[in-house]
């Protein structure tokens, strides 16, 4: 079977899109040897002059993304069009490529991969929530074509697939729930003295995010004070962003950059994940969060705000504790708190999230279930895909 990939970020690049397109080739090119990465390449210095649209526009309180605009799908779409007929494949695979593809003609089945649709997104995220009227009615459009246009259009969380029941009139027989794996590297073996070291000696807070605002850093923050307050022996690590103007505060440790891509830097990811106590992130909007299969990965047990897609993630009161979008520092504290003086809860947690991702939250998951709807393919005559 030729698999045609379309993609708007580079699925060569491990740190893009967090590593999903990346990952999702790999697992795509286990399944078959005959994989081509279609991508409008031409077209990406429409995509860098959205960044500084979406900046300049930001300032003047409105929201702006060309790239969910008619006219960028349609000049996507012809250049992908012009690609794939030269490819033939028998398949098509796009990964968050709802503007790249809507406007595609093809007669061989499309997948369609998001982790969100439009229009949740801009109900959602506060940086596209302010979008005009007129973009509004094109993004949707776009969405509302590639969701048809697809044969199957596979989300990770119940959160998304909803969303495209309700906004989209998505028909149910054509929606596929497929959780993202986590973008993990050797893991540990998971034992009493793994465990032990978890949870026996200092507690280890770990937060992730490069949007402090949206990730919840403030709160995050106000809960180590209570903590701290509470005379708790713990330390908080931060990765992704450096929130503080000097030095940071004492019992707080700072890796701004961590790149993915670099084996040194990779294995220091892990090892923060495997070091850590509890993985806690108060974000604002969540679509998904792999962050939380990270988690998940090494029994790490997770304390977040139950929005978007993260139950979807973290089982509540099994692998982690969901809280109201509501609960501020003082919540989380507590939550940190009662969990830290019960280390057997502490424990069943860890070992129920690491059985979590062995059943669930792995890219091997991921590449079975992708496999059966590929063979659910070849038992359904294809139909001839509509642009209008």
């Amino acid at each position: 079977m030729k698999i045609a990939i379309v993609s708007r970020h580079d699925p060569t690049n491990v740190s893009a899109w967090s590593g999903t397109p990346y990952f999702i080739t790999r697992e795509i090119r286990k399944i078959s040897d005959d994989v081509v990465i279609v991508r409008a390449t031409k077209l990406s210095w429409v995509l860098a002059l959205t960044k500084v649209c979406r900046y300049i526009f930001k300032q003047l309180g409105s929201s702006i993304d060309l790239s969910v605009t008619e006219a960028y799908s349609k000049a996507a779409g012809k250049e992908i069009q012009k690609q794939l007929d030269r490819v033939n494949p028998d398949v098509v695979v796009g990964i968050a490529a709802s503007p790249e593809l809507a406007n595609v003609k093809v007669s061989v089945p499309i997948l369609h991969i998001s982790d969100a649709t439009f229009a949740i997104m801009t109900d959602y995220y506060p940086e596209v929530s302010r979008v005009p009227q007129w973009l509004l009615r094109e993004g949707n459009e776009i969405e509302r074509k590639v969701i048809e246009n697809s044969s199957f259009s596979i989300f990770p969380s119940d959160w998304a697939m909803d969303s495209a029941r309700k906004d989209y009139n998505a028909n149910s027989e054509k929606l596929r729930f497929i959780r993202l794996g986590a973008n993990v590297g050797t893991l540990p073996t998971v034992n009493e003295e793994y465990l032990a070291t978890k949870f026996n000696t200092r507690c280890n807070i770990l937060f992730m995010g490069k949007e402090w605002g949206r990730k919840g850093g403030d709160i995050i923050l106000s809960a180590y004070k209570h903590i701290q307050n509470a005379g708790v022996d713990a330390h908080l690590y931060i990765v992704g962003c450096n929130p503080f103007s000097g030095s940071p505060p004492e019992g707080v440790t700072v890796h701004e950059f961590i790149k993915k891509s670099d084996p040194e830097q990779f294995a220091l990811y892990n090892k923060l994940f495997s070091e850590a106590s509890l993985f806690v992130l108060p974000t604002r909007a969540e679509a998904y969060g792999l962050v939380f299969a990270e988690a998940a990965a090494f029994a790490t047990p997770v304390i977040a705000p139950n929005t978007g897609g993260i139950p979807s993630v973290v089982d509540d009161g099994k692998s982690g504790v969901l809280l109201p979008l509501s609960a501020e520092g003082k919540e989380y504290a507590e939550t940190i708190l009662a969990l830290w003086k019960d280390k057997e809860r502490l424990q069943e947690m860890a070992t129920y999230a690491r059985g979590k991702f062995k059943d669930e939250l792995n890219w091997d998951k991921w590449r079975e279930d992708f496999a059966c709807l590929l063979e659910t393919l070849q038992t359904v005559p294809p139909k001839k895909a509509s642009v209008g």
